[in-house]
């Protein structure tokens, strides 16, 4: 018998994407499946929506009376799932008739601990080098365009895994409130030596940024720069943190003065910001930190070759100048 799939999306005033994607759901040739649906404190009525259009019994909805963030809301989700695979899908996305059959058995024939699909953006185009996702020395998110190489990470918009795995790992780190919550999680993965891969057959049409919108804000800037951190003080080994965090530090003070210079103070803030935080939780962070040192399988010499070896922030700058 096919096995029970949780599928968690997690919603934020997210009402405008919910009925496309919960369609394309409720069409799939996978049919022993359950919709947990976990609402973030959103004030757009969406949960309201879900029950007033949605009569299915396969959906779960479970509602925060404020915003959890990306990693709390799944976790929250997790909790309440019965599947022995979970997969975690954005709320701005929809998905094809046969896409949960495809990645689900695509999943056991590998016999693969994590896959995730092609994105595509929302209107069906498909997105280059999505098959390239990794970092640089410092976390900062990178393309590797026509390079062979093994993926460090998977988007985390949609991801198929065992529930055991999550288990095992302890899953997205709920300090994490959005940003790089997927790419520590990966990380962890690429330490215990678990095998993950993208599905290049299937594809999920994928809006992006649907909760936090795009362009240049704050938040996000806030929130990666507390995130980024607190992932390289979890996952390093210790003699490489003695000159991976002077780089990480030294690189945030030019990016400091480089808003200043643009007039743009309030993101100069967001880095001492960041430095802050992670000071506050400096205890949490290393208490996880002794749990990833300690169940590691692999050392970082063999972490790092999956890595840009370059500063990946100059190379994204000097990319967007050319265009």
């Amino acid at each position: 018998m096919d096995s029970l799939i949780s599928i968690i999306t997690v919603n934020y005033n997210g009402k405008k994407w919910l009925k496309k994607l919960f369609d394309s759901l409720l069409c799939q040739t996978y049919k022993n499946f359950e919709i947990i649906f976990v609402d973030n404190g959103s004030v757009d009525d969406s949960v309201e929506f879900i029950k007033n259009n949605y009569k299915d019994d396969r959906i779960k909805i479970i509602k925060s009376d404020k915003n959890l963030g990306f990693a709390r809301g799944n976790n929250l989700g997790f909790k309440s799932s019965r599947g022995e695979y979970i997969l975690l899908l954005n709320n701005d996305t929809w998905i094809g008739n046969h896409f949960i059959e495809k990645i689900y058995n695509y999943l056991l024939i590998n016999n693969l601990d994590v896959v995730a699909p092609r994105e595509a953006d929302y209107n069906g185009l498909s997105l280059p080098y999505s098959d390239n996702r990794t970092i640089d020395i410092l976390g900062h998110p990178f393309f590797l365009k026509n390079k062979i190489r093994k993926i460090f990470y998977l988007q985390g918009f949609c991801l198929i895994f065992n529930r055991n795995l999550y288990k095992l790992t302890g899953g997205l780190d709920n300090n994490f409130f959005m940003y790089c919550e997927e790419t520590d999680w990966f990380w962890r993965l690429n330490l215990l030596n678990k095998k993950f891969g993208l599905n290049k057959n299937v594809c999920v049409n994928h809006a992006g940024s649907g909760s936090t919108g795009k362009g240049l804000k704050y938040n996000i800037f806030l929130w990666r720069n507390q995130n980024t951190l607190q992932m390289l003080m979890k996952n390093y080994q210790w003699f490489n943190l003695l000159w991976v965090l002077p780089l990480y530090i030294l690189q945030n003070i030019f990016e400091i003065i480089f808003f200043l210079i643009i007039l743009k103070p309030k993101f100069s803030y967001s880095y001492i910001e960041g430095w802050i935080f992670n000071i506050k939780n400096i205890r949490k962070i290393l208490e996880k930190r002794r749990l990833v040192q300690r169940d590691r399988k692999i050392r970082d010499s063999e972490i790092i070759k999956k890595m840009y070896w370059g500063p990946g922030k100059l190379k994204h700058l000097f990319d967007y100048i050319k265009k």
